[in-house]
């Protein structure tokens, strides 16, 4: 489960999605999410944050084998957002 969460609404809601993920047998979720997109091309976020889930590295998609995206709303930047912060997978186009 990958999302972005400002306020914390979608961060309930993706908690709840990877809870039922996790009510089927043999099946494993993995909760991340992505650092606050900046219009400041230097700011930059800590590498780990400083609470809640980790961000998404390539490697969790590689590993994944479903893919669910949130966030707090749906708009033509809130996907590409998504997909440069966690590396540009390809699984997301």
């Amino acid at each position: 489960m990958l999302y972005y969460s400002r306020n914390g609404g979608t961060r309930r809601l993706a908690d709840a999605v990877c809870d039922g993920v996790l009510s089927v047998a043999g099946c494993n979720a993995r909760l991340r999410t992505v650092p606050p997109v900046s219009a400041v091309c230097e700011a930059t976020e800590p590498a780990i944050p400083s609470d809640g889930p980790p961000y998404a590295e390539p490697k969790d998609l590689d590993e994944c084998d479903g893919l669910v995206l949130g966030s707090h709303f749906l708009d033509k930047a809130a996907v590409p957002a998504a997909k440069r912060k966690s590396g540009g997978a390809k699984a997301l186009d």
